[in-house]
């Protein structure tokens, strides 16, 4: 998955071939083909095992932080962890998911939508059993959606990045999302 990523960073979705992950893996296409049943289907694991160290850093953190906080601080390990985080100046064309999200096939959308959606119910779970909310409390739910929103919000800014809109090359996909998740966070959420 990861030689995989760094193709499709490098050289982009659409231009990435099976065989070009078979080499970058130095594995046989057959192998590949054992665990993953397309090249999508890599694309969605790498971003379900991104997803999942990113909630697990998420609820590490103290429950009752400001969502940009906690956000900038997961931001931060998944990068003390070695997922990629890019800037704009690395490549003249956006991460794959970047793209894909706002114009990809729906399966692909489709799965990281509800990859999403499990992942703020994980959000969710966590604060309740760690909270001290009121019953019917919606802050459990306004926090996790405020995540999300920050990764979407992430996404399309960087896809408007990539398409001149101004935003600094010089910034990595973290710091602009960590940005967007402090705006949230002066908001008091």
């Amino acid at each position: 998955m990861r030689a995989a990523n760094r193709l499709f960073s490098s050289q982009g979705y659409e231009r990435t071939s099976m065989e070009d992950i078979s080499r970058e893996a130095d594995v046989a296409v057959r192998t590949i083909y054992l665990h993953f049943d397309s090249k999508a289907a890599v694309l969605l694991a790498y971003f379900d095992e991104w997803l999942d160290a990113f909630v697990d850093a998420i609820i590490a953190r103290p429950v009752d932080e400001l969502v940009g906080d906690t956000v900038d601080a997961a931001l931060t390990q998944l990068s003390s962890d070695a997922w990629e985080d890019r800037t704009m100046s690395d490549s003249d064309d956006p991460h794959p998911m970047v793209e894909l999200i706002t114009d990809g096939p729906p399966d692909i959308v489709g799965h990281i939508l509800q990859s999403w959606v499990r992942a703020q119910d994980r959000i969710v779970e966590d604060l309740l059993a760690r909270g001290t909310f009121a019953p019917g409390s919606l802050e459990p739910r306004t926090r996790a959606a405020a995540v999300f929103a920050s990764w979407l919000a992430t996404m399309l800014a960087v896809r408007d990045g990539y398409r001149g809109s101004g935003l600094p090359k010089y910034l990595s996909g973290n710091q602009v999302g960590a940005r967007i998740a402090h705006r949230f966070s002066e908001g008091g959420i």
